[in-house]
């Protein structure tokens, strides 16, 4: 199993504060936009920062902010604490708060010299909650999920490990953005829209060749969930299995219900429940079978898959059209802030940009997948495979 050392830590957490540090200043509807005040006039702003009344459209914004800071404070507390007793964990847990807290107000101190950023009391406290949640991740990682990955990874069971992991992304995925109707406006209000949502389908307005697009994703994205039942209840029956998996769709889907900005199409109960059937049942056909041999089938038809995939990418991007400008047309179009990383997920709703990104994950995982089944991961195929993907993604 990978072991992470102290600088591990701090360098995951200081990449990871470069980025909200980023997003916070830079990333904005007119870029990075700096404003000359004097410190004292700053100093006077912040010190006049208020709770302000958000309304429920903004909630999924607040709720973005609170867990934008888990990362931050699950690394720095992994580093301050890292191969201590309960005590050292303890001092620890204390400092990466008061680190995190310091460096929250930092951050919205300073934008008030990039306008128009939002900063409020409500952020400032969402941020402090997300970091104290950090701080429990670690707690409940160390204490508890650790131990039991490593159990798992020493009798040989990796597998189980990714497989479960992508699994709690899923249902995270699905639950985006845990924006729940709290009051009664909020239930009356998802009432009145739920019937034009459930009656809908995935991709729905756009092209019928794109909506089917779509269509395979939302099936495959349920096959790795259907694959980590499957090992997780290796002596139990399909029947059993499928039933449990319905359990859980069909859970997730009254979550949905309850869910503002969520989009639960009844549909999508067939699609998610094929893709698990598939995962049941590839799980089941291989075992007893030797994976380096299915390994060396897989491989051989890369030659007809690549092209096949580069096609599917390219129908994805919207460049199957007819309809191309002229070469003049397209560098006008082109602004400098298209190609700031992530522009795009940030003028978007969180809802969408979440959905956008799994999109963008589904769309350039087969080339990790492809990769690995031709050149391996460790030695060069990962090199090669964000190689390909940052080229085929420009």
């Amino acid at each position: 199993m990978i072991s992470l050392r102290r600088t591990h830590f701090l360098s995951l957490a200081a990449l990871y504060a470069l980025g909200i540090v980023y997003t916070s200043l830079v990333l904005g509807p007119a870029g990075l936009h700096y404003v000359a005040i004097s410190p004292d006039q700053a100093w006077q702003k912040f010190m006049a920062i208020r709770f302000v009344h958000h309304n429920a459209d903004q909630r999924a914004d607040w709720i973005a902010n609170m867990i934008m800071p888990i990362p931050l404070a699950y690394f720095l507390n992994s580093a301050f604490s890292f191969g201590g007793d309960k005590v050292r964990n303890v001092i620890g847990s204390i400092f990466t708060l008061v680190v995190c807290v310091l460096f929250i107000l930092a951050v919205k101190y300073t934008q008030l010299y990039f306008p128009p950023r939002t900063v409020t009391l409500n952020y400032i406290t969402a941020q402090t909650l997300g970091a104290v949640l950090g701080v429990g991740v670690f707690w409940l990682s160390h204490t508890r999920l650790y131990p039991t990955l490593g159990a798992l990874f020493e009798d040989g069971d990796g597998l189980t490990i990714v497989l479960g992991a992508y699994s709690v992304w899923l249902i995270f995925y699905f639950l985006t953005p845990f924006d729940f109707a709290l009051g009664l406006g909020d239930l009356a209000g998802r009432l009145l829209e739920l019937p034009g949502i459930l009656g809908s389908t995935p991709g729905e307005g756009h092209p019928p060749a794109y909506q089917l697009l779509v269509t395979i994703a939302e099936v495959f994205s349920t096959v790795p969930l259907g694959m980590f039942l499957a090992v997780r209840g290796r002596n139990r029956s399909f029947i059993r299995l499928a039933w449990r998996a319905f359990g859980l769709i069909f859970f997730i889907f009254i979550l949905q219900l309850f869910i503002l900005g969520a989009s639960p199409f009844l549909i999508s109960l067939i699609y998610r429940m094929v893709g698990i059937v598939i995962g049941l049942r590839f799980m089941q056909a291989l075992k007893g079978k030797d994976l380096r041999k299915r390994h060396y089938y897989f491989s051989q038809y890369l030659p007809l898959a690549v092209p096949i995939y580069i096609v599917l990418v390219m129908f994805v991007s919207g460049l199957s059209t007819s309809q191309w400008g002229t070469i003049d047309e397209g560098v006008h179009a082109l602004t400098i802030r298209q190609f700031l990383p992530f522009w795009n997920f940030y003028i978007v709703s969180k809802a969408h940009a979440t959905q956008s990104f799994v999109v963008e994950f589904l769309v350039f995982a087969p080339i990790g997948v492809m990769v690995w089944l031709r050149r391996g991961f460790w030695s060069r195929g990962a090199t090669f495979s964000a190689g390909l993907a940052f080229t085929l993604s420009m």
